[in-house]
């Protein structure tokens, strides 16, 4: 596991997850920027998921993410909250839609769906591949763009991928296994969208070429948070922790997770001054109002 912590266990934590067949590398920026800003931040991998990997079961994915995150939240005074980018978005609302008292969800490049310019047309054929006994044999490999519009850090990865295979962008290539697995994760997730209701902010680039907008569209359609908030980009690619605009992604992160917990602050100081007497009136009268509205 890559831990960022050297802020005080007061403040906030952040469990951020990287995108399939990658590693936190793909985060690291942010991390440190939001660690730098006061939070801690926690960015684990799980086997079968990470670059180099055999890959595993989408729901032994999504079930150590759930156990990690559960047993974080019985040290924790503060609500966690959660984030992720790529494929870590959508397991980072599959984790928000298992457990309760999750704080905000930060999904960047959000896929529910892999619907971008840039998707081969073969992928809808995992399925098959996978009965043919493809899956551990067929390599998808990553080539320009590389999730990235800016040109010079695009030059970067490609000699990073040359020489290492794995970048800040993920891994060279993913196997037939790992695409099946991540379509069965984003059908699981999208059935399941009702029960997130943390805050969530969502940020996407217009020009994704691995995610469509309207997985943007999909998400605010589908989940049950009060709050949810969604920004567009204009000028990067489906990597938008590492691409041009990755400062406008950590700001625009750090002041939504400062707003959700400053509002969280306040909510605790009011419900203080107001009697235990009080506020067992109030809890009856909202639940009389919500059942005159059912009748």
């Amino acid at each position: 596991m890559h831990t960022f912590a050297a802020t005080p266990s007061s403040s906030p934590l952040i469990v951020l997850f990287h995108g399939l067949s990658s590693s936190p590398l793909e985060l690291s920026y942010l991390a440190n920027v939001l660690r730098k800003s006061g939070f801690r931040v926690e960015t684990p991998t799980f086997n079968g998921y990470n670059f180099g990997d055999h890959a595993g079961n989408w729901n032994d994915w999504l079930n150590e993410a759930v156990n990690y995150v559960s047993n974080l939240q019985m040290k924790e005074s503060l609500p966690i909250s959660l984030g992720g980018v790529s494929l870590g978005a959508t397991l980072a609302l599959g984790v928000g839609s298992r457990l309760d008292n999750i704080h905000a969800i930060l999904c960047l490049s959000t896929t529910l769906n892999y619907n971008g310019w840039a998707i081969p047309w073969y992928r809808i054929f995992a399925k098959l591949g996978i009965w043919l006994g493809l899956g551990g044999r067929f390599k998808y490999k990553e080539r320009d763009p590389f999730g990235v519009k800016n040109i010079q850090i695009r030059a970067y990865i490609k000699k990073a991928m040359s020489n290492h295979q794995i970048s800040e962008i993920g891994g060279s290539y993913m196997t037939l296994n790992h695409i099946y697995q991540a379509n069965q994760l984003c059908s699981y997730v999208k059935k399941n969208l009702a029960y997130v209701t943390a805050a969530t902010l969502t940020i996407h680039a217009v020009d994704d070429e691995i995610a469509h907008p309207n997985n943007v569209e999909l998400l605010n359609q589908s989940i049950s948070s009060e709050l949810k908030r969604s920004i567009y980009l204009g000028n990067s690619y489906h990597m938008i922790t590492v691409d041009n605009e990755r400062e406008t992604v950590a700001y625009e992160s750090i002041a939504f997770l400062k707003e959700t917990y400053d509002i969280l602050s306040n909510s605790k100081i009011r419900n203080k001054i107001i009697s235990p007497e009080l506020q067992r009136f109030l809890r009856v009268e909202k639940s009389h109002q919500e059942l005159n509205k059912l009748t």
